[in-house]
């Protein structure tokens, strides 16, 4: 039992030491800030998130599939992939890193490059000529970086899927993809496009997919002729307008003619009947399409009204309400205080009137009874009289005390 024992545990030594040899001889030696193993029947190299600033990692020559993404790198020079022995690799990923300026022979002698991931750098352009060694080059992919109106316009005909996703693209030029003969597959979603030319679209004779979700399109007649052209080349797409395919009832009014506007402002004519008949048998249409185009007319009226007011706020309301009652509480002050001094003045004047009344009536009984005390028969009935006849016949109401002094003055003298 020992023996057999013995002989198991030598046999599964001498298999595990083989299947290490063949591991180690397959991947060669790996670099200690890579993990190195069989990916898809490649070479693989994974250096993902090791702060690295280049991509001189010591990687093995013998690598077919290297991963440097989430690392620091922000230039590639002319020739460093070359130069570093990286001559073989068929899948590079370079994702997540600050690059922002690639050489222009930054790729020459990687022939055998199929796939090439640069999404989510600072890249903001690329040279046209970039990858024209990469002859074996497939599927690029630049997504995530701030291109803008700068689309790269790149000349590498035998590319067929390219990737352009959440770049903050806001206009693409007519000659963008003229060096793309082969691409089959284009994705532009998340930009910030509102038109997009079909004439952009003429040259990519293999273009079978196109993404353009997630941009803010305006649907109006460029947008209609795009997905015309799509349905017509049998691109694939994800319909972004499809409410408003048919064209808007306003639109229409941009086929007539100015002169259609004002027809009824024409003065009128003689046999005026007799033309309106012989219009309404030979054109029947275009006094139809005249009375669409007043109802239009009359119907963007009503809504542009029906706008507006929905377009006040209804604090403006209360505001005005509260302007209005307080100019009205202060008109009905104003009023008020002006009846009131008016009728204190008259009032005031009135009883200054009665005073003076009073006072004159009363002289003339001081002086009345001061003269004829002693001579005048005391009459205690009788009343005074009015204050308007001692105004207006002051002559027979005299004061007799005056007229007293002067008999005595008189006689004296005689």
């Amino acid at each position: 039992m020992t023996r057999k024992i013995i002989r198991s545990l030598f046999i599964a030594l001498v298999f595990q030491v083989i299947v290490i040899g063949v591991s180690v001889h397959s991947s060669g030696k790996c670099s200690l800030l890579c993990n190195c193993d069989i990916w898809y029947g490649l070479q693989y190299a994974s250096c993902v998130g090791r702060h690295l600033y280049s991509i001189h990692t010591g990687a093995p020559n013998t690598v077919q599939a290297l991963d440097l993404s989430n690392n620091s790198i922000s230039i590639l020079n002319n020739y460093e992939l070359a130069n570093a022995g990286l001559l073989k690799l068929k899948y590079l990923n370079l994702s997540t890193n600050a690059i922002s300026e690639i050489g222009l022979n930054a790729f020459d002698g990687l022939s055998n490059l199929t796939v090439l991931d640069l999404s989510q750098n600072h890249l903001y352009y690329l040279l046209s000529d970039i990858f024209i060694s990469a002859k074996n080059l497939r599927i690029l992919r630049l997504s995530k970086n701030n291109f803008n109106s700068h689309v790269p316009k790149l000349k590498c005909p035998w590319l067929t899927d390219l990737i352009l996703s959440s770049c903050q693209i806001s206009y693409i030029s007519t000659d963008a993809f003229i060096g793309l003969l082969h691409l089959r597959n284009l994705d532009l979603s998340n930009n910030l496009m509102i038109q997009l030319d079909s004439v952009v679209l003429d040259k990519l004779q293999f273009l079978r997919t196109l993404s353009i979700e997630g941009n803010p399109w305006s649907c109006d007649k460029f947008m209609r002729d795009l997905q015309m052209y799509l349905a017509h080349k049998n691109i694939q797409y994800y319909p972004v307008c499809t409410k408003n395919l048919e064209p808007k009832k306003f639109e229409k009014m941009i086929v007539y003619k100015p002169q259609m506007r004002h027809e009824k402002h024409r003065p009128s004519i003689t046999l005026e009947s007799n033309i309106k008949n012989i219009t309404t048998k030979k054109f029947p249409a275009f006094i139809s399409t005249y009375k669409n185009t007043t109802t239009c007319v009359n119907a963007t009226n009503k809504a542009n009204f029906t706008k507006t007011l929905n377009a006040i706020s209804p604090y403006w309301f209360l505001v005005l309400g509260f302007l209005l009652g307080s100019a009205c509480s202060m008109f009905t002050c104003y009023i008020w205080l002006t009846r009131k001094t008016s009728c204190c003045h008259g009032y005031r004047q009135r009883r200054d009137n009665d005073a003076q009344r009073i006072s004159l009536l009363q002289n003339l009984w001081q002086f009345e009874d001061s003269v004829f005390h002693e001579d005048a028969i005391s009459c205690p009935g009788t009343p005074p009289p009015p204050y308007r006849e001692v105004m207006l016949q002051p002559g027979l109401y005299r004061n007799p005390a005056v007229t007293t002094n002067l008999n005595n003055n008189a006689n004296n003298t005689g």
